[in-house]
């Protein structure tokens, strides 16, 4: 029969019993901490005011309640700095905590608000929009072109105008028109907003100019678009743009984009820093065709969780931490922080927010998801 190597002594049993008895319990709490924290992490974000360039910082465009820049972290009495982090999943509880630079003022009263949405659609809403942009379309020998300050622009390819304007729309003239006015080398491509694909990836068009290359497929997920929208481009229809940052969660929709408030029944277009009705009318029909709408929620926009800022220990630093339960996922995953209702001139240098998983099967699984896609990515395999 098997012996052990080692002989334990007799009086030295119950001793080395009790040692086995704490040496698993310190490996199954270890593993069961490392799980519960690999399962239901939680996300901290941050923003030190003094490096604002700084690629550490995590929290996205702070900003006053009057959109004027704040990354020097000052706030006027009554006055507010607004700043979005961007985190998938549910959540049980957040932590808003910030320190004040040495020679600042210490406030009497400050309130943390936490919202939840998409960034565009915390954007003001416009005036509504009935009609096509104003454009003279023309169409010679079976090329698109534009008329924009009397030169002709060609469209890089048929798919490029359909993305922007219906056949009917471009008046037919013979090729002695072209000798009309200088043709353009710059050439117009796909509406602003599209979805593209080429070899190396999906890409957003965020510009007449510029496209920008998707992180992953959970980052095109996350930003509420659908792969139906992917369109199939061609190497000169993708040659036409510079290639921008690669999109990460928490980037902005850029213009173009549509909106779908399910509560009202309403859409809106994205269009020069704000959210614009779209009335019904051909126009709205168009883009409707064009883009599967991203969902949105006006009520749940409108949720709202408060706390008050309390000084801690030293007197620099304050914190405050608020159930955000109700802050659902499904509309949105950028959390919109709000710092208002002080009642002195404040000079922040550091801002941290944390959130706390909520213990679910939802968030699990999430986590299981990006497990397998990263799997994928790194033996080659595409799904």
């Amino acid at each position: 029969m098997f012996q052990p190597s080692l002989i334990i002594p007799p009086h030295l049993k119950r001793t080395y019993l009790i040692a086995r008895v704490f040496l698993y319990g310190f490996f199954i709490t270890g593993a069961s901490l490392f799980l519960v924290q690999t399962f239901f992490p939680t996300l901290a974000f941050s923003f030190n005011f003094r490096t604002p360039n700084s690629s550490k910082n995590s929290l996205l465009d702070p900003h006053s309640d009057k959109n004027i820049p704040a990354t020097n972290g000052k706030i006027a009495q009554n006055d507010a700095l607004i700043t979005t982090a961007s985190a998938a999943g549910e959540f049980s509880l957040a932590n808003i905590s910030f320190s004040l630079e040495k020679k600042s003022v210490l406030p009497n009263t400050l309130e943390a608000t936490l919202s939840r949405s998409y960034r565009s659609f915390f954007l003001p809403t416009g005036v509504p929009l009935t009609n096509f942009p104003e454009e003279s379309l023309y169409k010679v020998d079976d090329t698109y072109y534009a008329l924009r300050d009397s030169i002709l622009y060609p469209f890089v390819s048929d798919n490029a105008y359909l993305s922007r304007f219906p056949d009917a729309l471009a008046k037919i003239e013979n090729s002695d028109f072209l000798t009309t006015y200088p043709i353009s080398e710059d050439w117009i491509g796909y509406r602003i907003g599209s979805l593209v694909s080429f070899a190396d990836g999906v890409f957003l068009i965020v510009s007449e100019t510029e496209m920008r290359p998707f992180g992953s497929p959970e980052v095109l997920l996350a930003l509420g678009y659908r792969f139906e929208d992917v369109r199939p481009a061609s190497e000169e229809e993708i040659g036409i743009y510079k290639r921008g940052r690669i999109i990460l969660p928490g980037t902005e929709h850029p213009d173009g984009t549509l909106l779908l408030d399910t509560d009202t029944d309403t859409y809106y277009l994205i269009e020069n820093g704000s959210k614009h009705p779209l009335e019904s009318g051909d126009y709205r029909d168009f883009i409707i065709s064009k883009q599967i709408p991203i969902v949105v929620s006006s009520k749940a926009s409108e949720e709202k969780v408060r706390c008050t800022l309390e000084p801690g220990l030293l007197g620099q630093s304050f914190s405050c931490q608020t159930p955000v339960i109700s802050l659902h996922s499904g509309f949105g995953n950028d959390f919109q922080i709000t710092l208002e209702k002080g009642d002195t001139d404040i000079d922040i240098n550091t801002l941290q927010v944390s959130f706390e998983s909520s213990k679910s099967r939802q968030n699990m699984l999430l986590i299981l998801s990006k497990i397998k896609q990263r799997l994928l990515s790194r033996f080659g395999i595409n799904q």
